[in-house]
């Protein structure tokens, strides 16, 4: 593989011939999202990449991000949970990532694999594995009838911009010479920041244990489906009260004598209270209230 000196316009020009290079796995159909989710506890709109890429995906990032915030750094932070894709989308999604200037993000329970790893992770100005998350790596191949060719060009492409990028050649190496197309290696924080030097570059974000966790819980919380949800995932004081008013109810379900008709006004809280706020300070207060109901019964 070459040096990342050797990174030049020629080398641009010749991703074009990639537009069939498949970096993914087999059998995977959905297609990537990016969508914006707001971080209560960090006050920031971030970008949630998520399923296969492909052809368009540029443009829907750029659209994305421009609905979201900057961090204290001035980037964009992009959650990403990928199975990989079109290497040549891929590419055109990082040269939409250097317009913007991202931190790329994979956080508990989030897979980026292939072309997601590879290529869009590795190429934000910060990057972090947090949590469980983990990053997926093998050779870059293409489709040849019904198998899978090892595709050597393709492979010295990716290296070149991730070390343009400050990967080191080692840590590049590691899995594309160990891992065929058929292969898989799957990593975590552990190895991926320790033994991929260059690979991670944790952000400002990350110092503080507060703004850490926020962004290791960040993905999961965005899947959640109601906005009320979303709020009592993502802020640390309403994820405690939430957790207050479930050992409270649980305990006071142990000893009732009318269970079903608690867990009937419990559900008429949820739908009648709780989700008809729209904000931190209504659902702070939907909380309190309820938890001192609870506490009075009987």
């Amino acid at each position: 593989m070459r040096n990342a000196r050797h990174w030049t316009t020629q080398h641009r020009l010749t991703r074009t011939w990639l537009f069939a290079a498949l970096l993914m796995l087999p059998g995977v159909l959905w297609a990537m999202e990016f969508k914006i989710y707001y971080q209560p506890d960090l006050k920031l709109k971030m970008v949630i990449g998520k399923g296969k890429i492909q052809s368009g995906d540029a443009e829907g990032f750029l659209a994305a991000a421009s609905l979201a915030d900057r961090d204290s750094e001035g980037l964009v932070p992009l959650v990403l949970d990928s199975p990989g894709g079109n290497v040549e989308a891929a590419f055109r999604v990082v040269d939409a990532m250097d317009q913007v200037r991202v931190y790329t993000i994979v956080p508990d329970d989030a897979r980026c694999a292939s072309a997601c790893a590879s290529i869009l992770f590795a190429s934000g100005e910060r990057r972090s594995v947090m949590g469980t998350g983990q990053l997926g790596f093998h050779s870059c191949y293409r489709r040849a009838g019904s198998t899978y060719a090892e595709d050597s060009l393709c492979n010295e492409i990716i290296a070149a911009n991730a070390m343009q990028r400050g990967v080191s050649h080692a840590g590049i190496n590691r899995f594309v010479k160990q891992y065929g197309a058929a292969e898989m290696a799957w990593v975590g924080r552990n190895i991926a920041c320790t033994l991929l030097h260059g690979l991670c570059r944790p952000g400002l974000l990350e110092t503080q244990p507060a703004t850490k966790a926020a962004l290791t819980r960040s993905f999961n919380c965005s899947e959640l489906i109601s906005a009320q949800a979303q709020l009592v995932c993502g802020d640390s004081q309403l994820a405690s009260i939430d957790k207050t008013m479930a050992e409270v109810f649980n305990q006071k379900l142990k000893v009732s004598t009318n269970k079903g008709r608690l867990r009937a006004e419990q559900r008429a809280w949820l739908r009648n209270s709780r989700n008809a706020c729209g904000d931190k300070a209504c659902l702070l207060k939907s909380y309190q209230l309820r938890v001192a109901e609870l506490k009075r019964r009987d």
